[in-house]
């Protein structure tokens, strides 16, 4: 493993790098700022000492006659200290380190300028007889000389540069001590978080830096739950869906077979062959019918509104080519159908529409007696909220999840309604009333017309026809077009199913 994969990955080596880095910053810039200032006040205190032995050495030099100065120096002085004798013009009459007769004019050196102008001076600079930093003392006698007292000092690179060892045996320290922190620090922080409880994240005692990650954990444990439920509830209904289906198509199938078994074994007799054969034709076209039922069903399952995709629909001109359709069928049961209200126009798919309206219509024939009558009204109502919103806005939050989890719940909210999308009627909405003067439907059956394969009266299914799948598809046509559908329903009079669509602009 490579030290960035493992500072990255790694908690302890985290915080041990950190503080590492830190501690040694502290040591760097703590061990060089004490030794400027150990260097620096060293310096001041040489040079006060050395200023102070060249005041001596002035005031003995200037209790002794000028011509013996050179004899005296050389008598009373000697040692580390480099003592100097510089005439007033600035000729070397003396140096203790160097031969007098080489050395250059001293007048513009900065201490002996310095001296000449104040009485005395303390400097410290390079030194270009001995090649090395210097500190000078100088004071001026009572001819007008000067004596001038020197000492080598080492630079301040050389004396941080001698401090080098010690810095680097604190560094090692250092490096040991924050290794062991590092370690004890880790476990003390990781412990909380070894301890944390996951399945209820909120619950857990923790540093309040860890609150937004263990809201985040909860909100997505939560939305999983939820995902899981409408998953099982999706494959419940899956599983429903495919076991009515085949027990819708199980009896057609038999009677077809028992039939056509009958004709293939000749036991038929021959003014009966027309009979049988019709008989198999009506079961044959109830297949087809609930086979297209359950296909249209599976791609509305499947489809979502694409407002790109809209076209505008004329739901007035569709309810009259439905009407038109269903005539012979009508003039069968003796029902009277009318249209009637405004041109109303949506977004959306003529061929849903359609779908949708012809499904409501039969229906309202249907299960309608002979006599009855059948209304299909239609308005375009602006700026008021759809009746049963609360039915709708149940049922819309079942549609976001997929037409497929709202089928079980019907109305998801208030009974007989159902639909999805937003709320209709803030910029206007269609609303579509299709009416019927049939037998009604029961208050407690309400909430289920729009399942799949649900019949109010199982036993006229036979006699009324039908796949029991036609609401179901009215209704996911509904929430296609983000709207809603609700019955109003009055047993012995009759049933109204009001449909809510967003008007077009």
């Amino acid at each position: 493993m490579s030290p960035t994969h493992f500072h990255v990955k790694s908690l302890a080596g985290k915080i041990f790098s950190s503080v590492l880095v830190f501690a040694f910053a502290i040591v760097l810039v703590f061990g060089v700022a004490m030794t400027s200032i150990y260097y620096y006040s060293y310096e001041r205190e040489g040079e006060a000492k050395l200023s102070a032995l060249a005041h001596e050495a002035a005031d003995y030099l200037n209790a002794t006659p000028s011509s013996e100065n050179v004899p005296a120096l050389q008598e009373q002085f000697a040692g580390l200290v480099r003592y100097t004798l510089i005439a007033e013009d600035g000729e070397v009459l003396f140096d203790s380190a160097a031969d007098e007769s080489t050395m250059e004019n001293h007048g513009l050196r900065p201490e002996v300028a310095q001296a000449e102008a104040e009485g005395s001076s303390a400097v410290a600079r390079y030194s270009e007889t001995l090649k090395t930093d210097t500190i000078y003392a100088a004071v001026k006698l009572d001819d007008g000389s000067i004596v001038r007292l020197s000492e080598t000092r080492e630079s301040l690179f050389s004396f941080l540069g001698s401090m080098l060892v010690p810095i680097l045996v604190a560094l090692a320290v250092v490096a040991v001590l924050v290794f062991l922190l590092s370690k004890t620090l880790t476990r003390r922080i990781m412990k909380p978080i070894d301890a944390l409880n996951f399945a209820d994240p909120l619950e857990n005692e923790i540093y309040e830096e860890m609150d937004p990650l263990l809201e985040r954990i909860d909100e997505q444990q939560k939305l999983l739950k939820q995902q899981n439920k409408e998953l099982a509830l999706a494959e419940n209904m899956r599983r429903d869906f495919s076991s009515n289906v085949s027990h819708e198509m199980k009896t057609p199938l038999q009677v077809i077979s028992g039939y056509a078994e009958l004709m293939k074994n000749d036991m038929v007799q021959p003014a009966d062959r027309q009979k049988f054969a019709a008989l198999i034709y009506e079961e044959a076209q109830a297949m087809r019918s609930l086979i297209n039922d359950v296909l249209t069903l599976s791609r509305l399952d499947e489809t979502v509104c694409d407002p790109e995709t809209a076209v505008l629909v004329d739901v007035r001109a569709v309810g009259e080519r439905v009407v038109g359709r269903l005539g012979s069928f009508a003039a069968e049961h003796g029902v009277d159908v009318q249209v009637e209200g405004v041109r109303a126009c949506i977004a959306g798919s003529e061929t849903l529409v359609e779908e949708m309206l012809y499904n409501l219509v039969e229906n309202a024939i249907r299960y309608n007696h002979e006599g009855g009558q059948v209304r299909l009204s239609l308005a375009v109502e602006g700026g008021a909220p759809a009746p049963g919103a609360a039915g709708g806005d149940a049922a819309r939050a079942a549609g976001a999840r997929g037409a497929s989890a709202a089928d079980g719940a019907g109305a998801a909210g208030a009974p007989g309604s159902a639909g999805a999308g937003a709320a209709p009627g803030t910029a206007g909405e269609v609303v579509v009333r299709v009416s019927d003067t049939g037998a009604g439907i029961p208050a407690d059956m309400r909430d289920k017309v729009f399942e799949r394969f649900f019949r109010v009266d199982k036993s006229r299914s036979k006699e009324t026809g039908g796949t029991g799948l036609g609401l179901a598809i009215v209704k996911h046509a509904v929430i296609y077009h983000k709207g809603t559908i609700e019955v109003e329903s009055e047993e012995g009079v009759g049933t109204t199913f009001v449909v809510h669509l967003p008007a077009a602009s």
